[in-house]
């Protein structure tokens, strides 16, 4: 009898525990999916805000890009100075219309190719010259001759501006005669125009103009390239896609565009507006959760970007998956309770016995563990059976203990040495792609970034670099009369005697061939460089032992110098191989400085060497 109320105690707290445990769980576990869902929807609008961010920061960058290279170009300057010279003025209509016509046509094939809303050119006084608008496609330019006047033409892709298809209106929408603001820095902004936001990037047209007071040239800035790019539903509909959530765009007056028509001011909700938050706001009954990204250009609220996803899919989810766990939860309990009845029946006898040697064996008493397994290893009931399982597990799980801590100090070996041979493989394809592999000497794209921090170096220190290009005579007809073994000889020797000749600071490298480029990062003057490229000659025009016997070559060396014939390495690098030539055809064996040389009178430039 005693066993049997011990067995309905075991069956009833089991059954009792197993509901708290699955009402508590089922509580618990409600508040922490709801939560959950909650907060992966807070995750899901931070990754779209720093998508969004990301997009918005590449446009803006993209647009001044585009906005630099077109206020670059080599002849914009010039035209738009001829046009501010003689726009007022009666000349030749034919040779005015032209300038206008392919200025036109320029910035309407580049605005057409990066997909802008709008692009304009002002000049020097922040006055309109020419234009073209691709949401109604129109393009044209202002004729100043009276009073300004805007010639249009409305065109299609592939048309072509032309006199005959011009229309003259006294405004085109949303073109400005008078630029407004700052237009003497390169820069990016956000835009309102009408009801809809965009991009707008500024980049200065700079150029040479003559200074009639002073008789000179001196650069200035000749106008201004405005470019602009709409955020429009397109805009909306790829963000959409990329974020996979619900996109407004608002601008000061209220709703731009989006996915969302009926939300038609961001709700704040008294946040503080110059940092982007994420809050709750309720669009015709209906909950969302939004992230709203404000918009300033020089700190003024242009607009704004919402960011949302309804609330009703989080709780949905939410409700889902409770029920699904109310289920699971009510399975359990039904299979609990068989399961329940057969280990009461089971584990009422044994129990204290078994605590025992469980808790012997987590307190490490194994003297005590010993003593029950001796104990009761004998019995033939399910005691019996469990200790002597018990005992043999204990084994095994030790048996299997030592065998892991062997596998692990092997594979720690192994790894450590696979580490070792991969650090050295890694280090020697290193060397193998920044390095000459037959003279070992660096290689031309080593050499580039030497020649760049050499650059770098002497502009901050306002100090002169030499870069030498050196050719060997005579290595050709060795090579073919010797071969290619002979040849790879001369070229390992041709190197060591160079870098000998050099400073550990400088740098030799082989372009390729019998072709060897020296940097000297700082020199004093061009008469160091030339006294180091001559003892190279020297050394080149000795003899070199090889197998064949003595051979004799020269060479032939171009010098060029920074800041006085070139500001980068592919200036430096092409004047050193005019030199180079230059030497060559003077007869070889001999060494050549670049000079540039300009005639005032004919106002070109020469070369002397």
């Amino acid at each position: 009898m005693k066993f049997l109320r011990l067995r309905n105690k075991l069956l009833l707290g089991a059954f009792l525990i197993s509901m708290v445990m699955a009402s508590t769980s089922m509580l618990a576990v409600s508040v922490v999916i709801n939560r959950q869902y909650h907060n992966q929807s807070s995750a899901l609008l931070g990754k779209a805000t720093t998508i969004i961010k990301g997009d918005l920061n590449d446009r803006k960058t993209m647009l001044l890009n585009t906005a630099r290279q077109l206020s670059d170009q080599k002849n914009l300057g010039s035209t738009i100075w001829y046009l501010g010279q003689y726009a007022r003025q009666d000349t030749d209509g034919d040779i005015l219309f032209g300038t206008y016509k392919q200025l036109v046509t320029d910035i309407y094939k580049i605005g057409r190719a990066a997909k802008l809303a709008q692009i304009a050119i002002y000049n020097a006084n922040d006055e309109l010259v020419a234009f073209a608008s691709f949401n109604d496609n129109l393009a044209g330019f202002v004729d100043r001759t009276r009073s300004p006047m805007f010639q249009v033409e409305h065109l299609k892709e592939g048309e072509e501006f032309s006199r005959g298809n011009l229309q003259h209106v006294e405004n085109a929408p949303g073109i400005a005669l008078k630029l407004q603001g700052d237009a003497a820095h390169p820069a990016s902004a956000y835009a309102a125009v009408g009801n809809a936001l965009a991009i707008e990037s500024r980049s200065p047209i700079m150029g040479e103009s003559f200074d009639s007071a002073s008789g000179n040239q001196h650069a200035r800035q000749l106008g201004t390239v405005v470019m602009m790019q709409s955020l429009d539903k397109d805009f909306v509909n790829y963000l959409g896609r990329l974020t996979d959530i619900r996109i407004n765009l608002f601008t000061a007056n209220g709703y731009s565009s989006g996915n969302l028509p009926a939300y038609r001011n961001p709700d704040w909700q008294g946040a503080i507006r110059n940092t982007p938050v994420i809050n709750t706001t309720s669009v015709e009954g209906e909950g969302f959760l939004q992230a709203l990204i404000p918009l300033y250009t020089d700190h003024r609220l242009v607009g704004t970007i919402a960011a949302l996803t309804s609330d009703a899919t989080v709780h949905r989810n939410a409700q889902e998956m409770t029920l699904i766990l109310l289920l699971i939860s009510a399975a359990s309990l039904l299979i609990t309770f068989p399961f329940a009845w057969y280990l009461a029946n089971s584990i009422s006898r044994p129990l204290t016995a078994l605590s025992r040697i469980f808790q012997d064996v987590a307190s490490g008493r194994q003297t005590l563990e010993q003593e029950f397994v001796r104990a009761h290893a004998d019995r033939g009931d399910e005691l019996g059976d469990l200790t002597r399982s018990f005992d043999n597990m204990n084994n095994a799980i030790s048996q299997k203990i030592e065998q892991i801590n062997e596998i692990n100090t092997t594979l720690e070996d192994k790894i450590e040495q696979r580490t070792r041979q991969l650090r050295a493989a890694n280090q020697a394809l290193t060397k193998l792609a920044k390095h000459d592999a037959l003279t070992g000497l660096p290689n031309r794209q080593l050499l580039s970034d030497r020649v760049t921090q050499a650059l770098v170096s002497a502009k901050r220190e306002k100090s002169h670099s030499a870069l030498m290009f050196i050719d060997l005579d005579e290595f050709k007809p060795i090579n073919d009369k010797h071969g290619h073994a002979i040849g790879d000889l001369l070229l390992i020797e041709a190197a060591k005697r160079i870098h000998d000749c050099i400073r550990e600071s400088d740098t030799v490298s082989r372009l390729g061939g019998d072709e060897f480029i020296v940097l000297l990062p700082i020199v004093e003057s061009q008469q160091q460089a030339a006294i180091v490229a001559d003892k190279i000659r020297h050394m080149l025009k000795l003899p070199f032992e090889s197998p064949a016997g003595p051979l004799h070559i020269s060479c032939s060396i171009g010098i060029s110098m920074y800041p006085e014939h070139g500001l980068d390495e592919d200036t430096l690098l092409k004047n050193a191989d005019i030199a180079m030539y230059e030497a060559k055809r003077s007869g070889r064996n001999a060494v050549m400085l670049f000079k540039v040389e300009t005639d005032s009178d004919e106002n070109q430039s020469r070369i002397e060497f």
